[in-house]
């Protein structure tokens, strides 16, 4: 008897699972919606080459990696450094965002991977350097209502030999143009 019993209490639960299907876990697009802008907030930020606008999509404990591989932690020092490059080598370039792709892992958590390309920022000798393309990983993190960047790594990318033995058979999740 003590099944029969616990048998409705299990179905209460389970109900709205099985009525709707994907609803464990199930992601709104308003949050998908809100993840897919992250890119062109930091790209509308670099247009104004304003660092401590960049900033506010980063979380206050965001650890960040750079193409160069140097790594910021905190928001403050993702504003300082991104106001001093924004300001000097990198004050006329332009980020365009590509593709962009997310995943979440939980409801207040996401992958977030998206391409770009950037254009008209210098070398350390003021030299104009070449278009060139690079892939960002960022985790964002739904904090008060607000998704915020938590940890990024930004990679520039290298055009491969013709053919990428290693990556045959392999489909890659962002696709790069073939030319700058």
């Amino acid at each position: 008897m003590k099944f029969l019993s616990i048998r409705p209490a299990i179905l209460f639960v389970l109900a709205p699972c099985l009525l709707l299907p994907g609803a464990a876990g199930a992601q709104g697009k308003a949050d998908e919606e809100a993840v897919r802008k992250i890119p062109q907030a930091f790209a509308a930020a670099w247009a104004k080459h304003d660092g401590q606008q960049l900033s506010l999509i980063m979380a206050d404990n965001v650890d960040f990696v750079d193409v160069a591989g140097d790594w910021l932690r905190g928001r403050a020092d993702c504003a300082l450094y991104h106001s001093r490059l924004l300001s000097v080598r990198f004050r006329e370039s332009t980020l365009t965002p590509l593709e962009v792709s997310v995943r979440f892992l939980r409801p207040d958590l996401a992958v977030l991977h998206w391409s770009w390309r950037v254009e008209g920022d210098r070398n350390f000798d003021q030299t104009l350097r070449k278009p060139r393309f690079g892939l960002f990983t960022m985790m964002a993190e739904k904090r008060g209502g607000q998704w915020l960047v938590t940890v990024a790594q930004n990679t520039n990318w290298s055009p491969p030999p013709n053919p990428d033995r290693e990556m045959e058979g392999i489909e890659p999740g962002i696709l790069f143009p073939k030319g700058p």
